[in-house]
This record gives structure tokens, C-alpha cells and sequence, in this order.
């Protein structure tokens, strides 16, 4: 019966899948309310750093451009608070500061940029399980189906569950901090920690999106990205690790 349902998803949208080309699209996200209630015995100089970048994550937006196979999934810039860091609170609620995926190479790619790493670009597939369900609701206008995915983080799987509601009437995979892969666009996502919610839909603009490949810095593993947050491998090895890498490509 599953097999029976996506089938007619995908039957039902495809007469306009190939008319939209690209698009961007602008999400939000607010914190979940177990998150928020933890913070209640938050004292001092931690709760006041706390709710300062909770207060700028709310404020934050994101956003998905995409075309055929690629997408780039980045946090847009604002004016900060003082003793606020942008990227920190971009990554709040599992949220991504620039993320690229190609669904064509099967490549993903992470920025990060942080104290002890610098700025780096990880190997980074973000991994889902979707279980589709016949659950409906109406999100913007738009008739959207429940799909939830136990939730992964660094190839382990929690036990927690993500749960995403998405259109058939807008037929693209994909949607916001690299889940996608169900029969229509991802309006909703809720992880542990946060909903992301849908802004604003621009599809086939007249200039087509930004699609930022993140191919600078050389992306590392998520191994040695592991071993530079740890400090067991040093920024300097990390470079010295890449120096040595393209010597032996150009030779």
C-alpha cells in the first residue's frame, strides 16, 4: 500500500515536475519548547549568552536555492548583539551555516567555522529513512503529507525521530539543512531541537540561484574534522596533511 501511495505522488505531480528549473527558498525555525524549558534554571553570564543567541537564531533566516540536482542551504547574515556569534547561532537547532548537496554525484558538503577548526568544509551526508504517512495538513495553502525519519547525528542513529511535512504540489526533493528525497518540496521539519518553517517560495526566478560548492577550503572527512574539534589533530597537521596532498597530485 506504501509503495501504491508514493507511486501515485509522483504520477500526480509529474506533468509539472520539469517546468520548475530552480527556485529559492526561505525558511525560519523556532526552538522546541524542551529546549526552552532546560534554560529556565540558566543562571548569570550563561543565561544571559544563551537566551542573547536564542534571541538572534529566531531572528535568523535561511535559505535553500536549488536547480536540478544541486541544492545550497545557507543562514543569511543580520546585524548582530554584542558577544553574539553568528555562526553559533546559526547552527542552533541543528541548523546549518552553508551546506551543499548534489543529488546527482551524491556529493554534500559543510561549512563550519569555529575556534578550535577554523574555517573548514566537511564530507557531511545528512542521512533520513523516510516512513511516509496518509496525515495531512495545511501549511501556506499548500496540502502537505507526514513523512518521519529517526534522527542521525554523525552516523549514529538517536533515538529520536525527525518528522517533515511536504507538498506534491510543489515537486522537488528537497528542503531545509540537507533532508529531502520525498515526492515534493519540505515545508516543515521538526528535529529535537527546532522547527524549520517555510517563508517564501521563488520558483524559476529570472536570474537562477547562487549554488555555492563549497570546494574551498579542500572538504576533510568527518573523521579528521572529529579529530580537530577533540584536539588530537592541529590545525597546523591539518594543513601540513593538505600540503602534502597536493604535492603528490601535481606530481
Amino acid at each position: 500500500m506504501r509503495k501504491y501511495y508514493i507511486l501515485l505522488i509522483l504520477i500526480s505531480s509529474g506533468g509539472c515536475f520539469s517546468q520548475i528549473q530552480n527556485g529559492s527558498i526561505q525558511y525560519k525555525q523556532t526552538t522546541s519548547i524542551e529546549i526552552i524549558n532546560n534554560q529556565k534554571d540558566l543562571t548569570g553570564g550563561v543565561k544571559n549568552f544563551t537566551e542573547k543567541h536564542q534571541a538572534t537564531t529566531d531572528k535568523l533566516i535561511y535559505t535553500l536555492n536549488f536547480n536540478t540536482f544541486e541544492t545550497y542551504f545557507f543562514a543569511n547574515k543580520i546585524l548582530l548583539e554584542d558577544g553574539v556569534n553568528f555562526n553559533l547561532a546559526a547552527m542552533s537547532g541543528r541548523g546549518k551555516i552553508k551546506y551543499y548537496q548534489n543529488n546527482q554525484t551524491k556529493e554534500s558538503r559543510e561549512y563550519y567555522d569555529m575556534k578550535r577548526t577554523g574555517e573548514v568544509i566537511v564530507n557531511n551526508e545528512t542521512i533520513f529513512e523516510w516512513t511516509l504517512s496518509n496525515e495531512v495538513k495545511i501549511i501556506e495553502q499548500y496540502k502537505c503529507y507526514k513523512a518521519t525519519s529517526p534522527l542521525y547525528y554523525k552516523d549514529k542513529k538517536l533515538d529520536t525521530t525527525v518528522t517533515a511535512w511536504y507538498t506534491p504540489e510543489i515537486p522537488i526533493r528537497f528542503g531545509p539543512i540537507g533532508y529531502g528525497g520525498l515526492p515534493g518540496l519540505i515545508l516543515e521539519l521538526q528535529n529535537d531541537r527546532a522547527t524549520f518553517y517555510v517563508t517564501k517560495i521563488n520558483l524559476n526566478p529570472d536570474s537562477p540561484p547562487e549554488i555555492d560548492k563549497l570546494l574551498f577550503p579542500k572538504a576533510i572527512s568527518n573523521a579528521v574534522f572529529e579529530q580537530l574539534i577533540t584536539g588530537t589533530l592541529s590545525r597546523a597537521q591539518l594543513d601540513g596533511i593538505k600540503d602534502e596532498e597536493d604535492k603528490q597530485i601535481k606530481k
